[in-house]
């Protein structure tokens, strides 16, 4: 894995907004999230007419990004800055993890983001996040993210047989799951806030089952295959 990269996309921001406003997922409303944050889109959420709805996100965009780049670019230096400090860590105790399985090539961008959805792009290894959350939020985000990258790897390579009867949205659901319960081990306290380590509200339930599987589990490869049986008896 490279270095971790920071930029600003508004094109992409917009495109998420447009995504995101109707979406529900996990317990979470992130179109509520984001009219909470940018209450002026509310009416935006209610339009039907696809090209009515992007002019409307992108006229907000425009004018929010020119307000704000200043302010936007200089948490993008605060938190590359505070990143790069424990990247090197935070790789090598991750990798370790996964058996010297290592993180995958890509673009390894972060991009930062007016609205708090945080969504990653597997292919591609970049994602976004909310550019105001405090520094220990998006430094938890960071990891949380990158370890999306190397589970999906992982699986996809080394698990392929027994993830193929899953559907989308049961792997998924291991992967946020998953992500809590390592996230919040010991072996990551001295680089992420623990207290930003929360569960999607419909996954919160078997937190606990999925931290006496990782105590018992020797590695990741383990964890994640616990997941899988588990998750496949709740079909």
């Amino acid at each position: 894995m490279k270095k971790l990269h920071f930029y600003l996309n508004k094109k992409l921001d917009e495109q998420m907004a447009e995504e995101f406003l109707n979406m529900r997922r996990g317990g979470i409303d992130f179109g509520e999230g984001i009219i909470k944050i940018h209450p002026q889109l509310k009416p935006v959420k209610s339009l039907k007419n696809i090209t009515q709805r992007e002019k409307a996100i992108c006229a907000y965009f425009d004018n929010y990004y020119r307000i704000h780049e200043v302010a936007m670019l200089r948490k993008i230096e605060r938190v590359q800055n505070a990143w790069h400090k424990q990247e090197q860590k935070y790789i090598a105790i991750t990798e370790n993890f996964f058996g010297g399985f290592q993180f995958p090539q890509g673009k390894y961008i972060a991009y930062a983001s007016i609205i708090n959805c945080n969504p990653r792009f597997l292919e591609s290894k970049t994602f976004q996040f909310f550019y105001k959350k405090s520094l220990a939020d998006v430094i938890y985000t960071i990891t949380h993210e990158l370890l999306h990258f190397i589970f999906f790897d992982f699986v996809g390579k080394k698990l392929k047989k027994e993830v193929k009867h899953l559907s989308k949205d049961q792997l998924w659901d291991i992967s946020e799951i998953f992500n809590v319960v390592v996230l919040k081990s010991p072996r990551y306290r001295h680089i992420i806030n623990q207290q930003f380590v929360i569960p999607y509200p419909n996954h919160q339930q078997y937190i606990c089952q999925f931290e006496k599987a990782y105590k018992n589990s020797q590695n990741a490869g383990e964890l994640i295959r616990y997941g899988i049986a588990f998750i496949s008896e709740k079909k």
